[in-house]
């Protein structure tokens, strides 16, 4: 994987210092700053970020007034915004959303899920290129070709078994949130009924196809789903 550009904007230093361990222990190079002034300083520096994580509760400002600048200007404005912070309500992510923000990730947080939310942003943004198959054990995934196979031989899947399959085999052995896959894989927004079944039956519709393979797929009692691959 490319070395990545990080700017992470946060003001207490025991979450930066764990953001920034967690992001560089998958390969991203992280710059640290910890106020929206300082942030400012470094876009001056340079504007190849590839993504921004921002707090909203700074010092010198709320991150929102920060995203919407970066918005403004033409320098800045296509590096996708996670807001990482304790602001966690409907009304506070709609309102990091609106104001041009890409996801929004509430305190406290999965650190894994933080690592899924980064490297969807990338992909979204094209910075991260999607590779041609997934493989684990005896499961392949054509991207491409749309297929899969349990010990070579094919497994029809619908097209959002098969989209939830590659998300979580992209980031095997990691638990995803119910409220991350539903706005991956169906689009859903903040404000969206979080009751909604639709991830539990199609993970349900899911191990049924993959036969004994669908054991790997974990439920996480009150977080979300875990593939279990080798």
């Amino acid at each position: 994987m490319p070395k990545f550009q990080i700017l992470l904007v946060e003001d207490d230093p025991h979450t930066s210092a764990m953001v920034s361990e967690v992001l560089q222990g998958e390969g991203f190079d992280v710059c640290a700053a910890e106020t929206a002034g300082a942030a400012r300083a470094q876009f001056e520096r340079t504007s190849e970020f590839d993504i921004v994580v921002l707090d909203r509760s700074l010092p010198d400002a709320d991150g929102i007034e920060l995203c919407a600048e970066m918005r403004r200007k033409s320098s800045l404005r296509a590096i996708p915004v996670l807001f990482l912070t304790a602001k966690g309500s409907v009304a506070d992510k709609v309102a990091g959303l609106q104001t041009g923000g890409d996801d929004y990730l509430a305190k406290p947080f999965n650190p894994a899920e933080l690592v899924a939310r980064v490297q969807a942003l990338l992909r979204r943004s094209g910075r991260m290129g999607k590779p041609l198959a997934l493989e684990s054990g005896s499961l392949r995934l054509d991207l491409e070709g749309r297929k899969v196979f349990v010990k070579n031989k094919p497994v029809e899947l619908w097209a959002k078994e098969f989209d939830l399959l590659a998300l979580l085999l992209s980031q095997k052995n990691r638990v995803m949130s119910r409220e991350f896959l539903l706005q991956e894989i169906w689009g859903y927004s903040p404000e969206s009924d979080p009751a909604t079944k639709v991830v539990d039956v199609t993970v349900s519709h899911l191990r049924a196809k993959l036969g004994a393979y669908g054991d790997r797929v974990v439920t996480v009692r009150g977080f979300g789903y875990r593939l279990d691959a080798d």
